[in-house]
C-alpha cells in the first residue's frame, strides 16, 4: 500500500517538477531561418534581446512594427537587439507585408512554427524580453498603444548594468 502511495505521488508530481525545471534561457531557443541559416539566441549573449513573434495577417503585428522599431533606434546603442520571428507559411506573404510596414530589426522566419512551439505561443503577437544572460524575464501577448510606456521601462530596467 505504501509503495502505491509512493508511485501515486511520482506521477502526480512528475509533470509539476517538469514546469520548474524547464529551461528559459537562450541556451535551447534556436531555429532555423528562412534560408536555413541556424538562428539562435545564445548568439546573442550580452544583450538585451527582444524577440517578437508575427505574422502578416496579424492586425495588431502591424501596429506594433512601428514601435519595435523605434526600441531598436532608440536602445540599439545600449545593446537592445530586437528580432523579429515571423510565422508566415509563405515567405511571400511575409515580403508584403514588409513592403508596406517595414522592420529596421533582424527577421528571422518560422513556417514550421519550430521556435513558436519551444516558446508555447498562446497568441500574436508576442514578445519576449530576455536579459544579457539569455534569461527569460517577461513576456507579453498582444500589443496595446496604452501598454508602450510599461514596456519600455521594462527595457530600460534590463538594459541597466
Amino acid at each position: 500500500m505504501k509503495q502505491i502511495k509512493i508511485l501515486l505521488i511520482a506521477v502526480i508530481l512528475t509533470p509539476v517538477l517538469f514546469l520548474f525545471t524547464a529551461e528559459t534561457s537562450a541556451e535551447q531557443r534556436s531555429v532555423e531561418g528562412g534560408g536555413k541559416a541556424e538562428f539562435n539566441l545564445e548568439a546573442y549573449r550580452g544583450k538585451v534581446v527582444l524577440l517578437d513573434f508575427w505574422a502578416s495577417w496579424c492586425g495588431p503585428c502591424r501596429e506594433a512594427f512601428p514601435w519595435l522599431n523605434a526600441m531598436q533606434r532608440k536602445y540599439q546603442g545600449l545593446g537592445l537587439e530586437v528580432i523579429g520571428i515571423n510565422l508566415d507559411l509563405s515567405r511571400e506573404e511575409a515580403d508584403q507585408f514588409l513592403a508596406n510596414t517595414p522592420a529596421e530589426f533582424t527577421l528571422h522566419y518560422d513556417p514550421e512554427g519550430m521556435l513558436a512551439k519551444r516558446y508555447d505561443l498562446q497568441g500574436m503577437p508576442a514578445s519576449y524580453l530576455f536579459d544579457r544572460k539569455g534569461r527569460l524575464l517577461i513576456t507579453h501577448t498582444g500589443f496595446f498603444k496604452s501598454e508602450t510606456h510599461q514596456r519600455e521601462l521594462e527595457i530600460r530596467q534590463a538594459l541597466r548594468p
